[in-house]
């Protein structure tokens, strides 16, 4: 068994959200700051930091084996209002309804060509430019986030085992589509797993 532990570094801090990858936490406070803690590489040795800090200047093997929470320092100009977690890889949507992905590259997974990327990058790919983001869910090496206006974006799963967003001519983000929803409902939020998602329709008003 294990026993429950509070983390000092988050005394006080009032939390909205969790969320947790293999290797590594997020927890997103009620002011938009975001934290995390673990293990920055993960046991594959991830090529960039999953904790969001920065390069590790230590040789992967000797990276400490966890790491306490810490804020985000790379977002501390940009509040969040939402994040997830896939095994290495971190999403994080800002309340002005921007994309910052981080973590590892493997698959395409963070949606930008950058292979090392160990903080917060702005996802600021063509076909999400104008685009209002209000949700966001990533994993595996698949991600993929809905806009305020029911449109919905996809990246990844181009390596390993794939997953539900391989298959698409696009490496970066690109806009899907469905069929079975009357045109009166609006996609509001998504959810990823492996090989499947959800869509959650809305009636417009």
């Amino acid at each position: 068994a294990h026993a429950l532990r509070a983390w000092e570094g988050l005394a006080g801090v009032p939390l909205r959200q969790l969320c947790a990858g293999s290797f590594h936490c997020c927890a997103l406070s009620t002011s938009g700051e975001l934290y995390t803690w673990g293990h920055p590489l993960g046991r594959d040795v991830s090529n960039g930091n999953l904790l969001g800090h920065g390069p590790i200047p230590l040789p992967a093997e000797h990276a400490p084996l966890a790491q306490p929470p810490r804020r985000v320092a790379g977002l501390a100009q940009h509040p969040v209002a939402e994040v997830s977690c896939s095994t290495y890889s971190v999403l994080a949507l800002t309340t002005d309804g921007r994309a910052f992905t981080w973590g590892d590259s493997d698959g395409d997974a963070l949606g930008h060509d950058e292979d090392e990327c160990s903080a917060p990058r702005w996802l600021d790919a063509p076909s999400l430019r104008g685009q209002n983001l209000a949700h966001g869910a990533v994993a595996y090496t698949n991600a993929a986030v809905a806009t305020t206006d029911g449109r919905v974006f996809m990246w990844g799963g181009n390596a390993w085992e794939r997953g539900i967003a391989a298959g698409r001519a696009a490496r970066g983000p690109s806009e899907i589509t469905w069929s079975g929803a009357p045109p009166c409902y609006q996609c509001t939020s998504v959810s990823l797993a492996w090989r499947h998602g959800y869509l959650l329709f809305h009636k417009r008003a």
